[in-house]
């Protein structure tokens, strides 16, 4: 699977084996062969569309950002693709754009402003990107030796499994062929159900016995010609409790195969069936653009955390917390199950250290002494995919710098070294006076007072209230309630009513100076 994941264009030329033999009974059944001028000129104009096609899926690449990196040279007899090869190409496609080719703004930015789309000469290819999958349609018409060929392909991945660990693949590809109004069309579908189990890790398809997805694989052709309109029809799978689905054979019109084909035309379809499996394992897997499965990323859950107490930054020494772990399923929001496990970097006991059942908590003591920190990283793996994040914890003297309006007197910014005692700070030339005072780890009391004696804006004033943080303690927001504010000047003084007062930005510092 290397080896195709490195250069996928010689396993997308064996593919299309099954659609060029398609289509060569299918030129001999509609009689277009011998429009042609016989059977080796109808050899020849089927090696030339094929030909042509390879070149269009190598333009394709081209256009699309991010593309996998595979040199191309392929001439000769053995080159040239039909659908199947095609549609695998742009399977490698979207398999190096799903895994690591899109970053997750990117993603986010595509599944906003809709499909990603391309037009040239005769070709054209659309991307829809969600955040739980790829869709990829790509599209060619050719004209070869006096031969109109189209081409369409169509893939489908889920990037992230549902609720009971289901990803699907599916891929189909049509290929038509036309000249002197004798026409040909084979189209191929493929579809792949895989599972993830509760630890994260890709069920293999089929293992001692026991399968853990499912298969479909579908061929159905059809033309018009010298003896009127025939097809051909034949399906077949398995599900996921191992039964075999399908087996349907249909044929109408003129016979396309004779009776001693039909061994050669099943090898045929085993063929490009065991390749499209392999293309939608490895696109699953990750294997185009070496990055890893979306699942794995990150992409797929959210994982939630938070401590009690919150102060982590700053805090005291040998400060005990119990650490919350909730993942959840982007895609919907729901607990995703599964487990959780924890890694303590540094200093002090975290427990228990094996995984937890989500959703999980923890016990842990930060750094006995002062000026130590440390990091805890939580995995979470279920069948929804893998959620990681990170808790940091220190006990060095940190601070914060508050952004201050002065209640639109004036605009400086304000340095606290320890938020959790009383402080008090002068801005706005000496005539604003803050007073805070907490009374938890997220508000608490404040006064503030105004005085200036000379010049514009004379006067004084004072206000008493409280207020309270929001946020994250990296940066926090302060809302101040004000009972009534009282203004003196010249002899009169003015009240106003309670209100509220905000916000300022409370951002946290490594330096307070001190």
């Amino acid at each position: 699977m290397d080896r195709i994941a490195a250069d996928p264009l010689p396993a997308a030329r064996q593919a299309s084996a099954l659609e060029y033999w398609a289509h060569y009974k299918l030129m001999q059944a509609t009689g277009l062969a011998q429009t042609l001028g016989g059977e080796e000129r109808a050899v020849t104009a089927l090696k030339a569309v094929g030909m042509a096609f390879e070149r269009a899926s190598i333009g394709a690449q081209a256009r699309v950002p991010r593309m996998i990196p595979a040199a191309f040279d392929g001439t000769g007899l053995d080159a040239g693709m039909m659908g199947a090869g095609y549609g695998l190409v742009g399977g490698a496609l979207t398999g190096s754009l799903l895994n690591g080719g899109l970053s997750e703004s990117q993603i986010a930015e595509a599944a906003r402003n809709g499909p990603i789309k391309f037009d040239g000469e005769g070709n054209s290819a659309q991307l829809d990107v969600a955040q739980d999958g790829m869709d990829t349609t790509l599209e060619q018409t050719v004209n070869e030796n006096g031969v109109t060929g189209k081409v369409r392909t169509h893939i489908h991945i889920d990037a992230c499994p549902d609720a009971e660990g289901k990803l699907t693949v599916t891929i189909e590809t049509e290929s038509r062929m036309g000249a002197g109004g004798k026409t040909g069309a084979v189209t191929l579908r493929y579809r792949q159900e895989r599972f993830l189990d509760d630890d994260a890790h890709l069920l293999p398809l089929a293992e001692d016995g026991k399968v853990n997805g499912s298969e479909f694989f579908q061929i159905d052709m059809k033309g018009t010609g010298a003896n009127g309109e025939l097809s051909y029809y034949e399906d077949g799978g398995f599900g996921r409790d191992g039964q075999a689905t399908g087996g349907t054979v249909k044929e109408s019109g003129h016979s396309i195969f004779r009776p001693e084909e039909a061994a050669h035309t099943t090898k045929m379809v085993q063929g490009a069936q065991n390749l499209m499996r392999a293309f939608a394992q490895m696109m699953l897997q990750g294997s185009f653009g070496g990055g890893t499965a979306p699942w794995e990323s990150g992409r797929c859950v959210d994982l939630k955390l938070r401590s009690s107490p919150e102060k982590r930054k700053g805090a005291k020494p040998d400060t005990h917390y119990t650490l919350f772990a909730e993942p959840r399923a982007k895609k919907d929001g729901a607990p995703t199950g599964g487990t959780v496990k924890a890694t303590l970097t540094g200093a002090h006991a975290l427990s228990p250290q094996d995984k937890v059942k989500a959703d999980a908590q923890f016990d842990y003591q930060n750094p006995k002494e002062k000026d130590q920190s440390a990091s805890i990283q939580f995995t979470a793996r279920s069948k929804r995919g893998v959620g990681k994040g990170t808790l940091a914890f220190d006990t060095k003297k940190s601070g914060y710098r508050i952004t201050a309006t002065g209640d639109g007197a004036c605009a400086e910014p304000i340095t606290v070294c320890d938020i959790t005692q009383p402080f008090t700070n002068t801005i706005c030339d000496g005539a604003v006076t803050w007073t805070h005072t907490p009374t938890s780890d997220k508000g608490g009391d404040f006064t503030f007072r105004y005085a200036k004696s000379t010049g514009r804006g004379k006067g004084n004033a004072e206000a008493k209230g409280t207020y309270t943080l929001s946020g994250p303690e990296e940066k926090m927001t302060s809302i101040y309630q004000m009972g009534k504010i009282c203004g003196h000047a010249a002899g009169m003084t003015v009240c106003t009513p309670p209100r509220t007062f905000g916000a300022m930005t409370w951002t946290q510092i490594d330096d307070c100076g001190e």
